[in-house]
């Protein structure tokens, strides 16, 4: 109990700093309303009756990263399994609408409730869940205990943890290590994490290296069937034109980025350069970014068909996927600036030469090994990036050979969301047996202290 209350202060606390970042998120928000009551736990009535006598597994992505790292993992799922039906839940509006669109009759889409002990109760209370599944590294005090109170097992899934978060987590040993002692099961992307989480506390037989389920994006196959020559061209880029994509960049990095490009024009004035923010509400501000500069800047929401451009600056979701195809070059941002660094995989799937910075502890594993097979090549500054670029750009055999080997790199690492969709499934009809065999016991037990019936 004063475990609990404890948590539950904490959360209050937390939430008082929290707010302001809440109340945009409602303004980013389709249905403000819909976000505001879920995160309370105030769900349709209808609801309690629809999931009624269903087998209902909760999976929980924070957002659109996370969302479209599990695509392939829901194939996976449901081509093995009809049994259970998903709740999928996101804390993000972006995250939410890009969930959505995987919404059909077995997977419910809706949001994660604040971690109260009453709130969760109330998520708790509606879906019954007979599984609770996190992606990546998502610790919830409230959600875990309450969880672990109606024996719901709970696993995170290709769990991360960098090693700043290691430390911090250590130095919190004391708060932490009561939760990881909830955790049933941990499928880790890689080994390095999967220590990382014995380390902690974690029984060493509940985790295991499972890899890393973004390197199974769910269109994979369809990297070759695309006209790039009509998709360059509906998006104003010429034949004889280069195009430079900045994916995922974080403030702090664009500034160094259009710097760098406004250089390279003088040497390649074919040069055009796509900006893709991490955060799409950041959009206005670069537009004001570029007015000093001599160059025709276009957002793509505001953009005409067949319009050309210096630099796109990306402000809608699920655009940057598939236009890493049109690249000539890619820069991954997170990574001039100590963020982490952001996952390179979609532009290596379809064949791009790669630039990154050196922050990108995040992605560590990856990074090392698209660097060692020449698959990527990393910067530490921006006359770094210029030159590698401006190097890049003039050799288009180098560029092809370096996005061929990335390619290479990452098709051999493909195959967690098959691992991981697999073990879970296994380890519920396992629990499930197991259930049954207690039942069983605690019957047979029952028999041979009452008798089997009485006469008289």
């Amino acid at each position: 109990m004063l475990r609990t209350f404890l948590y539950n202060l904490a959360f209050g606390i937390f939430a008082i700093f929290y707010l302001p970042i809440f109340l945009l998120k409602l303004r980013q928000a389709e249905e403000p309303k819909v976000l505001w009551r879920e995160r309370w736990g105030i769900l349709p009535e209808s609801w309690f009756k629809k999931f009624l006598g269903k087998k209902i597994v909760w999976l929980h992505a924070v957002s659109v990263g996370e969302v479209m790292a599990i695509e392939k993992f829901l194939q996976e799922w449901f081509g093995a399994s009809q049994e259970y039906d998903l709740v999928l839940t996101t804390v993000t509006p972006t995250g939410q609408r890009i969930a959505k669109k995987l919404a059909n009759s077995r997977i419910h889409v809706c949001y994660f409730p604040f971690d109260l002990t009453f709130v969760v109760r109330r998520f708790l209370a509606c879906f019954k869940p007979v599984c609770l599944l996190l992606v990546e590294t998502e610790i919830w005090p409230n959600l875990l205990t309450e969880a672990k109170r109606r024996h719901v097992p709970v696993g995170i899934i290709n769990a991360r943890l960098s090693e700043k978060s290691f430390k911090r987590y250590q130095a919190f040993s004391w708060v932490f290590k009561p939760l990881w002692e909830k955790l049933d099961f941990v499928l880790a992307q890689n080994e390095e994490s999967a220590d990382r989480f014995r380390k902690l506390g974690i029984l060493e037989e509940s985790v295991r290296d499972m890899g890393n389920m973004k390197f199974d994006q769910a269109d994979w196959a369809q990297a070759g069937g695309v006209d790039v020559g009509g998709l360059r061209q509906a998006w104003g880029v010429m034949p004889e034109d280069l195009v430079l994509i900045a994916g995922s960049t974080h403030p702090g990095e664009e500034e160094v980025l259009i710097n760098v490009f406004s250089k390279l024009r003088q040497e390649f004035p074919q040069l055009k350069m796509i900006i893709a923010p991490r955060h799409i509400e950041r959009c206005g501000s670069l537009v004001a970014k570029t007015r000093h500069f001599q160059v025709q800047v276009v957002l793509s929401s505001e953009r005409k068909e067949k319009q050309g451009f210096d630099i796109l600056i990306l402000n809608q979701l699920g655009i940057l996927r598939n236009l890493y195809q049109i690249a000539d070059l890619v820069f991954m941002g997170g990574s001039l600036v100590p963020h982490g660094g952001q996952n390179p995989i979609e532009p290596a799937r379809f064949e791009k030469a790669i630039l990154y910075g050196p922050h990108v502890f995040n992605f560590q594993k990856i990074y090392q090994q698209l660097q060692h097979g020449q698959g990527a090549l990393r910067v530490s500054a921006p006359d770094e990036l210029s030159s590698a670029a401006a190097k890049l750009l003039a050799n288009a055999s180098e560029r092809h050979e370096m996005g061929r080997k990335a390619y290479q790199i990452i098709n051999r690492l493909r195959g967690a969301s098959k691992r991981q969709a697999g073990w879970i499934l296994a380890f519920l009809k396992g629990r499930l047996s197991q259930e049954r065999n207690d039942l069983n016991g605690q019957s047979q037990e029952l028999l041979s202290t009452f008798g089997r019936g009485s006469t008289t």
